[in-house]
């Protein structure tokens, strides 16, 4: 290893004065010149970290410690390189003291080559550095100054590196943040149109609001009208029942009377021309009254238990006479597995029977007409049975095209039987809103010319399964055992005079003796006196009605002895559940008005039979 020779003796020995004058004052040169230099750096860096702060969006609130680190960890920089420049010129003061002291070419040519060196090495960028690295000091300090002068360049170029990531990195930071910034705008922007719109739907959905209360008070208003004019409608319809009907019921019961009276051939046709316009004119009234209730939705139906046996025979009763004087069959045929008891709306099942055996008797001019009753489902999960009504007659018949629109309302198969047989076309189509109500369904078979097949499924609960026995023997056994009513004693609560004379001469006809009273007050006077086998109750009658009457003789206002006395309701109301209403209130069976002489005699058979 070569040893660096020192430079203490020549600078003592040469020019140790003038050098220290020099070194003083290029020291004090250059450590103004670095001082000067620091300063404006540190400076400059101060203000670039401020607006890097403003741009980035830093808060300084939050953020101090961080840009205090930040700004320590620069100044440190800046400190360490004016240290290192400070250690240079010192170095340089030693080398310019020292220079003096050589006193020879040589030792300048050596001091020239060192501080080439060093002047290269200073002038040299990062880049080409590297060209001189081979290259070495002839004297050791200022061997020992390029060392530290590499340090220094390393350091510096590490430095640099250091910060152009930094401007990078902050570069990126400053790009993302730009970007964030914007998107903040936008959103606020959008944020701000969301919170207009919303206020604008609030104020939109207020003022739908407020117009969908007023709907709402208005329909208030029309249900509350509606429900008004709807009671209007029933009082106006059970009232136009009443007093319709009640005239009717005298008019046909002394039609009836006076036809088994005798007549002449001209007589006998102009009482067979008033007993079809009644009959047609109360069918009509029939027909309006129940297509009315229908369509406003005031059909109620009943529940309860009844014989279908006794029901069928009563239908037999009413039409086997009308089938008789057009020379006729009728058959009854019931099937062996129909239940005897079921539970279900008697009255409409029977005036949908009624109307199907009216139109096959009215379109049959010869042959048959036959009713027949099968069971066509089992009992059910829910104890319901499917029974099947079959009207079959050897008529008319309906064509194809006729048959089709033969259930729709006021529709009849064409013109002509208008003309010939009238009718309102209601009757098929309240049949099929009934039969429908009940579960179940109507429909029809026909060939032009001979016949058609009306038929009727409902849905009926069984009270009792295994009650099931011979329908014909049922019949047969129910009119073997009727009493004798010749031996009854009848009185008539009924404040229409023509009326009280009908049912007076109808019940004569049976043999029954009868004596009328104008209101209930009056029947409940003569209970008091004389007791009774059955009475003949109307329901609307002054001082006392019927179903009034009706509970007070339940309740023994007559006597302990007339409580179980046959109480048959005689009305003209036709409405849903005046039916009930009458069973309810006491009454053992109801009849309405106007009344054919075989339903009276019917009902009296069901009522007193042995």
């Amino acid at each position: 290893m070569q040893f660096k020779r020192s430079l203490k003796c020549p600078v003592l020995f040469y020019a140790i004065a003038p050098a220290w004058l020099i070194a003083v004052v290029l020291m004090g040169w250059l450590v103004s010149e670095k001082t000067t230099t620091y300063l404006q750096d540190r400076s400059e860096l101060t203000s670039q970290l401020n607006y890097l702060v403003e741009r980035a969006g830093i808060d300084p609130a939050t953020d101090l410690d961080d840009i205090e680190l930040m700004r320590s960890e620069r100044l440190s920089i800046l400190r360490s390189k004016f240290v290192q420049d400070m250690s240079i010129l010192a170095a340089l003061l030693v080398l310019t003291i020292a220079a003096p002291l050589l006193g020879s070419g040589h030792l300048i040519r050596l001091i020239q080559d060192d501080i080439d060196l060093l002047d290269e090495r200073l002038a040299s960028s990062i880049s080409d550095s590297s060209t001189l690295m081979g290259k070495t000091a002839a004297f050791q300090e200022f061997e020992q100054v390029l060392d530290t002068l590499r340090v220094v360049l390393n350091k510096r170029n590490q430095t640099e590196q250091c910060w152009r990531n930094a401007e990078k990195e902050l570069m990126a930071v400053n790009q993302d943040l730009t970007k964030q910034a914007e998107e903040l705008k936008e959103g606020r922007r959008i944020a701000q149109r969301m919170i207009k719109d919303a206020e604008l739907a609030r104020q939109e959905v207020e003022k739908i609001n407020a117009r969908l209360n007023e709907v709402i008070d208005q329909a208030r208003e029309s249900a509350r009208e509606a429900d008004f004019a709807n009671r209007a409608k029933s009082e106006f319809l059970a009232t136009m029942s009443h007093e319709i009907r009640t005239p009717l019921n005298g008019i046909i019961g002394f039609i009836e009377l006076l036809a088994n009276t005798e007549l002449n051939a001209e007589q006998s046709d102009y009482l067979d021309t008033v007993r079809v316009s009644s009959e047609t004119l109360l069918s009509l009234v029939n027909d309006v009254l129940d297509f009315s209730k229908i369509e406003t939705g005031n059909l109620n139906l009943e529940s309860r238990e009844f014989k279908l046996v006794p029901m069928l025979r009563v239908l037999n009763a009413m039409f086997f006479n009308q089938a008789a004087e057009k020379g006729i069959i009728f058959n009854l045929e019931i099937g062996e597995e129909v239940p005897r008891k079921v539970l279900g709306d008697e009255t409409r099942l029977r005036q949908i029977l009624t109307n199907f055996l009216s139109n096959a008797i009215k379109f049959t001019d010869a042959g048959e007409v036959r009713l027949s009753l099968m069971l066509h489902a089992e009992v059910d999960a829910d104890g319901m049975v499917e029974l099947e009504f079959e009207v079959r007659d050897t008529g008319i018949g309906i064509g194809r095209e006729q048959l089709k629109k033969l259930f729709r309302p006021f529709t009849q198969g064409d013109a002509s039987t208008t003309r010939k047989y009238g009718g309102t076309g209601l009757g098929l189509a309240i049949c099929k809103r009934l039969a429908e109500a009940m579960g179940g369904k109507v429909w029809a078979t026909s060939t032009l010319g001979e016949g058609s097949c009306f038929y009727l499924r409902v849905r009926v609960g069984v009270v009792n399964a295994g009650d099931r026995l011979p329908p014909q023997t049922l019949v047969e056994a129910e009119v073997s055992s009727s009493v004798d009513k010749s031996k009854l004693r009848a009185f008539i609560a009924e404040d229409n005079r023509a009326n009280q004379r009908v049912i007076t001469q109808m019940l004569k006809r049976l043999g029954i003796e009868a004596e009328a009273f104008e209101n209930g007050q009056e029947l409940l006077q003569m209970l008091q006196q004389r007791s009774a086998d059955l009475i003949l109750m109307d329901l609307q009658m002054p001082v006392m009605d019927g179903l009034e009457a009706t509970a007070a003789i339940r309740a023994g206002a007559a006597g302990a002895g007339c409580k179980e006395i046959k109480i048959v309701a005689l009305t003209a109301n036709a409405l849903a559940g005046d039916e009930e209403r009458c069973l309810s209130a006491g009454m053992d069976s109801y009849l309405t008005k106007p009344l054919k002489l075989a339903a009276l005699e019917a009902a009296l058979d069901q009522l007193f039979r042995a």
